[in-house]
């Protein structure tokens, strides 16, 4: 006898859905979940048949924007509609622009703590529909990971696949704006590839997984169980810094925009110049938290390699990034911000939690002498 798997299939537009520019377009048709459900039935058949289950497949449009216009309320939805709708699916499909994917699989990453179910993101480089188009085979890869049914190390929590990629919801990085696989594991290695069949690597699912059931909670079985935290504070800078950058570009932001975090993308392993220092140990006065990342794109923010970065450490005036990705820096100084706000967590607490590895989304390194 077969087994029912029931999938929501959520979309939110994006390239996938035909948001592409008006002249590119070409009388394109905008593709909504209920025409990504028709679409796929010759996999759900398929699926069914190889697997023996008894496959539905129900749609919900969230909304539809250019991934661009993506923002922290579509996160907050859509982590509450999965929670609302917990209990009634086996499995969660969105389809996403690739723009702000990282973005949003951080931060439902964050938001959902203890997923018993798989939150898979999926989109495409070219729109449904148009000649080259990824989109029905990243869309039937992302179903066939969503439905496995692995007796061993299952599938949960939230991947992104895309391409031959199977990633962990943290380590999500836009690679390409050309090719098809146009995300990468950012920093670590991917969960998996896909391809004629589904490869996992054990070792980094198994990873991925230890994330899900920790001694505070175990994994979510209903939704009452589930533990959705899913507020977002945006009051956050993001800066690259340059030479000659003046310390009052920033503090004129703090002092003048209500500002609650500073991202800084400075030099080396995350060494800002010291021309910053009186800035940095001013936010340190306001409690404002400065996560300080580099902008080598394989580069780790240690604080251990030069004078400047060393000194910041020295005097607990920033926190280093690790090998954290921009997309989850953002989320999680947010997420963790929100909690500041309602009084859970104290300025120093966030510093702290900043480089606990809460998801997978950071490995603290240390570099030992020769």
């Amino acid at each position: 006898m077969s087994k029912t798997h029931r999938i929501l299939l959520i979309s939110t537009g994006g390239t996938i859905a035909g948001q592409v520019a008006t002249d590119k377009r070409d009388d394109q048709e905008i593709r909504t979940a209920d025409d990504f459900s028709e679409v796929i039935k010759p996999t759900v058949t398929s699926l069914e048949k190889k697997w023996n289950l008894d496959l539905e497949v129900e749609p919900h449009a969230l909304c539809d924007v250019d991934s661009s216009d993506i923002n922290p309320q579509h996160w907050i939805d859509l982590a509450g509609h999965i929670r609302k709708e917990y209990d009634n699916y086996d499995s969660f499909l969105v389809t996403h622009g690739t723009n702000t994917l990282g973005y949003t699989c951080a931060a439902l990453t964050f938001a959902l703590a203890n997923l018993n179910k798989p939150v898979i993101l999926t989109g495409s480089q070219v729109p449904s529909g148009m000649p080259g188009t990824d989109a029905m085979t990243n869309l039937n890869n992302a179903m066939r990971v969503a439905v496995w049914p692995r007796e061993k190390n299952t599938i949960k929590g939230v991947l992104a696949v895309f391409g031959s990629h199977i990633i962990t919801g943290t380590r999500v990085k836009k690679d390409t704006e050309f090719d098809y696989d146009a995300f990468k594991s950012f920093s670590t290695g991917s969960v998996g590839r896909i391809g004629r069949i589904i490869n996992i690597n054990e070792n980094n699912l198994l990873k991925h997984l230890s994330y899900l059931s920790t001694p505070l909670y175990p994994e979510a079985r209903r939704a009452t169980d589930l533990i959705c935290e899913n507020d977002f504070d945006m009051r956050i800078v993001s800066l690259t810094e340059y030479p000659g950058m003046s310390p009052d570009i920033i503090t004129s932001l703090v002092d003048n925009n209500d500002v609650k975090g500073i991202i800084l993308r400075a030099f080396g392993a995350g060494d800002a110049s010291t021309n910053l220092q009186a800035c940095f140990e001013y936010l340190k006065s306001k409690e404002i938290p400065v996560v300080v990342t580099t902008q080598a794109p394989n580069g780790n923010s240690n604080f251990q390699v030069n004078e400047p970065g060393q000194y910041l450490k020295e005097h607990d005036l920033a926190i280093p990034a690790y090998d954290m990705s921009i997309e989850a820096q953002t989320t999680k100084l947010a997420w963790l911000l929100a909690k500041r706000n309602k009084g859970d967590l104290t300025y120093s607490q966030v510093c702290q939690e900043m480089v606990h590895d809460i998801r997978g989304e950071i490995n603290v390194m240390w570099e030992v002498g020769l």
